[in-house]
């Protein structure tokens, strides 16, 4: 017997089926509508993966080999790497970085959260998520973090 998850995937799946066969105006406005809210509606393969993600637990804290290479007399400055459902792919990416420098942090998802999104746009400076705040400043995405991991700045940014 399936649970009602499976059985709301399936129909997110049939319904996804549904808008993408839509012809014309009509099914545009769908599709855009469909990305506009998240993507609810996926194909059964993007619902599947959403579900792997979440088992895995969508907070990963940072080892314990990483927390213990930090230093022991600074405490690490709070680091939150910000996303929504259609962006969570990319958070692996940045949490491998953090990780391999040893830097303790908090992945947030705030596809429900209107305020937290409106926050984070605001103070975004423009990146796209998924995005790192290092002690409530912005530092950028993929690209800005591995290149302060590079330098040896991003542990300087963390524990002062």
């Amino acid at each position: 017997m399936s649970t009602l998850r499976e059985r709301l995937d399936k129909l997110r799946a049939e319904a996804h089926r549904a808008i993408d066969k839509l012809p014309g105006k009509v099914g545009d406005v769908a599709r855009r509508a469909n990305t506009a809210l998240g993507r609810p509606l996926a194909d059964a393969a993007e619902l599947a993966d959403r579900r792997t993600f979440e088992a895995r637990g969508a907070a990963p804290a940072a080892p314990a080999a990483a927390a213990a290479r930090a230093p022991r007399d600074r405490e690490a400055a709070p680091v939150i790497i910000y996303h929504m459902d259609k962006t969570r792919r990319d958070v692996a990416k940045l949490a491998e970085v953090l990780e391999g420098a040893g830097i303790p942090y908090k992945v947030m998802n705030i596809q429900d959260d209107l305020a937290a999104q409106t926050a984070v746009r605001r103070d975004s400076k423009g990146f796209r998520l998924p995005v790192v705040f290092i002690a409530g400043e912005v530092i950028g995405g993929r690209a800005e973090l591995t290149n302060l991991a590079t330098s040896g700045d991003l542990r300087k940014k963390v524990f002062g």
